[in-house]
Order: structure tokens, then C-alpha cells, then sequence
């Protein structure tokens, strides 16, 4: 257990804030007004900063914006960490955006684990991209430090905002104001199941978690091949494994719209208490501790493995596609959500302009890069698929997406904007794509699947983030192996979060500290 004194703790999370107020200043965004730190969703009932442009409002009127009139610009930075890897032809893409657009792209890549560290010292140097992306970690500490354009006006001029559901512009809002654009509509995870061992049964998909225990004991117990009932990529994610939490979650969750720790809630004893009889008994990866998601896609693909929760639409076609290379016969269901279940969308990654930026130079970044890619036309095609002959054919009425320059093993599934969750239509006749019944099922199976907000900033949470994620993942893990029962675990973990202030972190995300 974690022990540390409040004195001493006190003293850090001071540094924490400190530090925080640092990036701000590194930051230096003109023109914006600095609020408090600890940000939420505008329909949390928060206070907090913005970098409203005055004479505007939430409405965008009142703005003087002639959005037609804004000029393009002769070039624009960028910095990526996912989508087309420099190897699988990002600098053909970028060669292409150029040609269409007549702008230059000064386009870095960075490595996922060093991006957000990459942006934050290019910030501290004043050299920071126009425009980036940011996810649910980092978005709302940077709106809180005024270091992101403020986009309202430009979303509603473009007439994007019409586009959109509105609840996605709730979730990158703070006081009725839009700082993000999202790249991409949220995913949520469906469960996949092997069709053909429920017909091998003679089992009907299942409805209630009886059944799916039941559906699991006896691929265990009467398919020679199983060897893994169910997997998951680890147990601190709801929504990989939402069977068996049925709405609980392991992390900082909003309860009737208050941000509280979900690990002592009491769903979380029944949802751990689940998970652990299961695990006891074989039906769930004895793996699952230390899995990633590719060793759970290759076990599922290799046929071994009866049941996985993961991504839905595209991958539903991956997972069947890759299965039945190796299992020919294979079959593929994503199943409705089981009685009690809660699947959950993820939060969606949103681009972001630089706050340093002029109204005019944010402007052009938004018209020319992030409006572009959801346009329905030129340049949401080549945000989702890529460059013709590089990435993608066309066969017939439809898009054919061609195998990855860095393996032709692998057929590319997008560009930088997957197709299935694309945020706008796109508006052309010949760039269908064929999909599996899993691809569909999946989608349909998800359809009332469960909005999250962002979590906002706090100051004590970005000190304690750390050793609170290890004091949670260590007391999940013990519990789902049988090391110690749920009572003693939780007890320990709510001893741990106590002694790193967790309450005050709390306090923060809800306006209060």
C-alpha cells in the first residue's frame, strides 16, 4: 500500500498546480482569458476558463466571421502520432493534400508514446503545430490553460455544426464554447462470438448472463479446439469487458452527472466478484492480466478463442476476415448486448488549433484542414482512404482498400479517418464499401451504447494520476486472480486513494476544490 503523509502530499500537489500554471504561461495564447483550472463538460454545472472573443457568444452571433472570405493559407504545420505510418505511404499523402489543396503540409509524425511530451515542449518553445489532436487525458487541461483557439464561430459558419449531433459538441465544449473538432464519430466495443460453435451446440445467442456463462462453460467443456472462452485486453477498461462489469468501472466515472471513483462504487463489488468466479473457473483468458490487444486479436483469429469484446464496424470485418483465413468454415456474431450490460462509446480524439495562432491564421487552419476532411467530397476521401493507387483502388461503385506498403499481409483500413465512423456523410455515389454481417451486426448491437465526457482537469489528479493507476490495477488484478477477496481489495485500494488525496481530486473535477 501506498503511504504517504498529507503534509508531503500537500506540498506536491502545490508543484502539480504550479506546473500547470507554467504550461499556460509557456503557452502565452493572446487574446484569451485565463479561468480556473479543472475544467468540465458544459452540462456539468463547472466554472470554468475560456478564451471567448469578445463580442461573440454561444451562438456565434455577433462574430463579424465571413467565413468565405477567409484565405488560404501557404502552409500549415501538423503533428499525428496514429493513422498512415511514414513507412505505409504518409509521404505520398502529403504529397497529394498539397495537390489538391495548393497549400504546403509541414507534417511531423511522432510515435504515440512521446506525442503528447513532443507537444507540450514544442508549446514551451513557441513552436507548437496549427493544428493537432488531443484525447480524453489532455484536451480539457489544455482548454483550462487558454492554450487552444476557441472554434465556436468557425464550427457554426462552416455549417459543420448542422452536421453533427449536438451532443458531440457538448463533449468538446467548455462554457458553451467548442475548442475540438472530432476526428472521427466514437466507438464503442461489441462482444463477438463464434457462430458456428453456437450452432455446433445448438445453443441460441444468449440474452441474460446465465446464458452467456453457460455459452462459455460449454465451449470450454465440448469444443476440442477452445482454449480461451473469453478474452480481454486487460481488466481496467469497461469496455473491453462489459459482460461481466455490467456497467461498472474501474476509473474517475460520472454518477448522475458527479465525477466520482468508480472503483467504490457498489457495482464495483459485484462486478469484481463476477469477474473473479469467472476466472476461477477458465472461462475467462488466464492471459488477461498482462494481455495486450494484439495477442487477444491473435488468439481470436488463430480460432482458439470463443468469445472477444472489441471495436465495432471495421473491425468486426477484420476479426471475421482474419479468422477465416485460418478457419475457413468460421463464423461470426456480434451479439446484443446481454441483459444488465452497459457498452460504452469511447470519447472521441479531437483536432485542435493552436491558441497562439492570429483569428485570422486559426481561421485558415480550420477552413483549409479540419473543415476539408469532412467536407463530403475531395478531401474526406482522401482523409479516409488515402491516395488512389497508393492506398485505395476503385472497383466498380465501390473503394477498395490495398494491402499496407509495410506488409501486404495487411490490408489498410483507413488513411487517417476510419469510413464506418466517419464524422460527416460523404457525399459520393462510387466509394462504397462492401462489409460482412459482423461488420453491420456490430454497429447495430452498439447503437444505444453509452455517451463519456471527458474528465476534467485537476490539479491534485495530474500528481496522484500515477500511483493511483497502480494502486487500481494491482487491486484488480489480485482480486480476478483469487490472490485476495473483493472486500479486503477494495478496502486496501480505498485506503491508498485516501492517502493520495483522491477526495480533493474529486473535489477539483467538480468545480468544488
Amino acid at each position: 500500500m501506498l503511504q504517504k503523509s498529507k503534509k508531503e502530499l500537500m506540498k506536491r500537489i502545490g508543484a502539480a498546480a504550479l506546473a500547470l500554471s507554467v504550461m499556460g504561461t509557456l503557452a502565452g495564447c493572446g487574446g484569451t482569458d485565463s479561468g480556473t483550472a479543472g475544467g468540465s463538460t458544459a452540462d456539468s454545472g463547472q466554472t470554468q476558463s475560456t478564451t471567448s472573443q469578445e463580442g461573440t457568444s454561444a451562438e456565434g452571433s455577433g462574430s463579424g466571421l465571413d467565413y468565405d472570405s477567409i484565405e488560404k493559407p501557404e502552409s500549415i504545420s501538423w503533428c499525428s502520432h496514429d493513422g498512415l505510418l511514414p513507412e505505409n505511404g504518409q509521404e505520398e499523402w502529403d504529397a497529394e493534400f498539397e495537390r489538391l489543396t495548393g497549400i504546403k503540409l509541414e507534417h511531423t509524425y511522432v510515435t504515440g508514446n512521446e506525442y503528447i511530451e513532443k507537444i507540450e515542449l514544442d508549446y514551451a518553445a513557441g513552436t507548437a503545430p496549427d493544428v493537432f489532436d488531443l484525447s480524453e487525458e489532455h484536451f480539457p487541461k489544455y482548454v483550462a490553460e487558454g492554450a487552444l483557439a476557441d472554434l465556436t464561430d468557425l464550427v457554426k459558419e462552416s455549417g459543420l455544426y448542422d452536421l453533427v449531433d449536438e451532443s458531440m459538441w457538448e463533449q468538446c465544449s467548455y462554457n458553451g464554447r467548442i475548442y475540438g473538432v472530432p476526428r472521427e464519430l466514437p466507438q464503442a466495443c461489441g462482444t463477438y462470438v463464434r457462430k458456428d460453435w453456437l450452432d455446433r451446440l445448438g445453443m441460441e445467442i444468449p440474452a441474460t448472463y446465465e446464458e452467456f456463462i453457460t455459452m462459455l462453460t460449454r465451449f470450454r467443456d465440448e469444443i476440442d479446439e477452445c482454449l480461451v472462452p473469453y478474452t480481454a485486453p486487460g481488466l481496467m477498461s469497461a469496455q473491453y469487458i462489459p459482460d461481466f462489469y455490467q456497467g461498472a468501472v474501474p476509473g474517475i466515472t460520472q454518477v448522475n452527472g458527479v465525477w466520482v471513483d468508480g472503483m467504490q462504487q457498489e457495482n464495483m463489488k459485484t462486478a469484481l466478484q463476477r469477474t473473479q468466479d469467472a476466472y476461477a473457473e477458465g472461462l475467462l483468458d488466464m492471459e488477461v492480466i498482462t494481455n495486450t490487444t494484439a495477442t487477444c486479436r491473435d488468439g481470436w483469429e488463430s480460432g482458439t478463442t470463443g468469445a472477444f469484446c472489441y471495436w465495432t464496424g471495421n473491425w468486426g470485418q477484420q476479426l471475421t476476415e482474419n479468422l477465416q483465413r485460418n478457419v475457413p468454415d468460421a463464423e461470426v456474431v456480434c451479439i446484443p448486448p446481454i441483459e444488465g450490460s452497459a457498452y460504452l462509446y469511447s470519447t472521441p480524439s479531437v483536432h485542435v488549433i493552436n491558441g497562439n495562432l492570429s483569428e485570422e491564421e486559426a481561421a485558415q487552419v480550420f477552413k483549409y484542414f479540419i473543415a476539408y476532411q469532412h467536407d463530403g467530397g475531395e478531401g474526406q476521401v482522401l482523409f479516409e482512404f488515402g491516395v488512389e493507387g497508393v492506398h485505395w483502388e476503385q472497383d466498380g461503385d465501390n473503394v477498395k482498400m490495398l494491402p499496407s506498403l509495410s506488409d501486404p499481409n495487411t490490408i489498410l483500413n483507413k488513411a487517417y479517418i476510419l469510413p464506418s465512423s466517419r464524422l460527416t456523410p460523404l457525399n459520393e455515389d462510387n466509394k462504397n464499401m462492401n462489409y460482412v454481417d459482423a461488420y453491420v451486426d456490430s454497429l447495430k448491437a452498439t447503437e444505444n451504447a453509452k455517451s463519456q465526457n471527458f474528465q476534467p482537469a485537476s490539479p491534485t489528479y495530474t500528481l496522484i494520476s500515477a500511483d493511483l493507476i497502480v494502486a487500481r490495477d494491482s487491486c484488480v488484478a489480485e482480486i480476478v486472480t483469487g490472490n485476495i477477496s473483493v472486500e479486503e481489495g477494495l478496502a486496501n485500494y480505498a485506503a491508498t486513494a485516501a492517502a493520495l488525496n483522491l477526495d480533493q481530486a474529486l473535489a477539483e473535477m467538480n468545480g468544488e476544490g
